[in-house]
């Protein structure tokens, strides 16, 4: 069985069809381990994906590497019947594997870079957005009205020529600072193109005074709003440049959208020669277009004129509103239940969070053996914790199939043990003192986990004094407004 050459073909395909081929299973997969990231499952591509779990006529083989594990195989259930092929297989696969596995690594580093620098785009436009509208609603507005003033004053004035020509060009020094402060906040965060869309904000450059501009758009209603205010501004950079350095005699925008990309161009047929250099306005837009993943163009001959282009997906990983405040619910939640800086949150994925509900009912016996109120205790808790709908789902109905021990061998399970033994103890004792099968599948679960008798005493005795801690908290605070004989939930 020869796999020379494997790692020469695209991401992870040469591997993947070679073990198809070898092993009869057309449908194969291979996932990978994620280097520092807890328990995530990259694809080739470097994508994040949740572990490809057994399913109906599916097996999953997890490949090792020093007692961990490094990738995995999605196939065929009956080539469990053949493990001596499965396994030649893999080892034969292995030095192959090994390099797919680090091309995936790197792309995965790849993609989260730019989603970082995607991120830290959206929250600097944000702040940005916030300047802006204080600006438009605080000190202009304030202006504003005082400019009223001053002419209110003149009219009133009337008798006193000196004092009125003194208002009148206080007005119009005032009616000056206004214009120069509506400039800058349009240049902080456009505001037109929340207001309007891309369509809109071109339109309105178009119509400012300097060159006429063959404005050509076709354009959806609404796009993205990163990709929208990018746009606003590589058109309304490259006009300013035209305007002031060109020499041209014509200038002409367009913007259209094909296959899920934002295509706009500016072109002039002035003097050229133009270059981003550092600092200036042209690499700034570069690196917010890159940042997009996009792709920034400048085209600028000497004596030839100048085009800038840029193609933008219209796919954007940016966080929404929704997501952010997931986030910090997430920071706050992480923050009060263990006193742990909210950024570890950062580092959590989905798949991380269903192994830890697998880990929290094994240790209690699984879903099988808990009561009702400690699974509704459970799905609550995953509900505060802001886990994904899925996750939940999963919890709720999972089968008990795995065992403690598989689990623990996982990435970042290990030091997560005694967090997750503590949570399932406060689940066991969410419906009243502990039942000796309840201590019994806490203390095989604790010897499992490596966790000491006296570390799990440790930790029951603090979920019992946070018991009486919410008993005292009940009878302070909450006796006092409910009626006679309530007793805590």
């Amino acid at each position: 069985m020869s796999f020379a050459g494997l790692g020469a073909g695209g991401p992870d395909a040469t591997v993947r069809d070679t073990l198809r081929r070898v092993l009869g299973d057309p449908d194969l997969e291979i996932v990978y381990t994620q280097v520092g990231s807890g328990s995530g499952w990259i694809t080739g591509l470097g994508e994040s994906t949740p572990r490809p779990d057994a399913r109906a006529g599916r097996a999953f083989t997890p490949i090792d590497r020093g007692g961990k594990p490094v990738a995995g195989l999605l196939h065929d259930r009956r080539l469990l019947r053949r493990p001596r092929r499965l396994r030649a297989a893999v080892d034969a696969a292995s030095l192959a594997l090994d390099n797919e596995r680090l091309k995936a690594q790197l792309r995965a580093e790849l993609l989260e870079a730019r989603l970082s620098r995607a991120r830290i785009l959206d929250a600097g436009d944000r702040e940005l957005q916030r300047v802006e509208r204080n600006l438009h609603d605080g000190a202009q507005q304030r202006l504003v009205g005082l400019s009223l003033t001053f002419r209110l004053a003149s009219r009133r004035a009337a008798d006193d020529p000196e004092l009125t020509a003194l208002l009148d060009d206080a007005a119009r020094e005032l009616s000056d600072a206004i214009a120069e402060l509506r400039e800058l906040t349009r240049g902080i965060h456009p505001a037109i193109v929340e207001d309007t869309g891309l369509r809109g904000a071109l339109e309105s450059l178009a119509e400012r005074p300097g060159l006429p501009v063959d404005l050509q758009v076709d354009l959806p209603e609404r796009l993205p709003e990163a990709v929208e205010v990018a746009a606003y501004y590589l058109v309304a950079e490259a006009l300013t440049n035209v305007n002031k350095h060109a020499s041209a005699t014509r200038v002409s925008v367009q913007a259209y959208v094909a296959d899920d990309v934002l295509h706009i161009s500016v072109r002039d047929d002035g003097a050229g020669g133009a270059e981003p250099s550092a600092g200036s306005g042209l690499q700034g837009l570069a690196d917010r277009i890159g940042a997009l993943g996009g792709v920034f163009e400048l085209v600028s001959p000497p004596a030839s004129g100048t085009t800038v282009t840029a193609a933008l997906p219209l796919d954007q990983a940016v966080q929404t509103d929704a997501e952010q405040r997931r986030m910090t619910a997430l920071r706050w939640f992480v923050r009060e239940n263990w006193d742990m800086p909210g950024e570890v949150v950062d580092q959590i994925r989905d798949e991380d969070n269903l192994i830890a509900g697998k880990v929290m009912l094994l240790c209690a016996g699984g879903n099988a053996s808990i009561t009702d109120r400690e699974r509704e205790w459970l799905i609550g808790y995953l509900t505060a914790a802001r886990d994904a709908d899925w996750v939940i789902e999963a919890v709720a109905t999972y089968d008990d199939s795995d065992t403690l021990e598989d689990l623990i061998q996982l990435p970042g399970i290990p030091e997560t043990r005694r967090g997750m033994l503590y949570d399932s103890i406060r689940m066991c004792f969410s419906d009243g003192p502990f039942t000796p099968g309840e201590l019994s599948h806490l203390e095989r679960s604790a010897a499992v986990l490596g966790v000491t008798s006296d570390e799990l005493d440790e930790l029951r005795a603090i979920v019992e004094a946070d018991a009486a801690l919410r008993r005292r908290r009940f009878t302070t605070i909450v006796t006092p407004v409910l009626p006679h004989g309530t007793t805590p939930a």
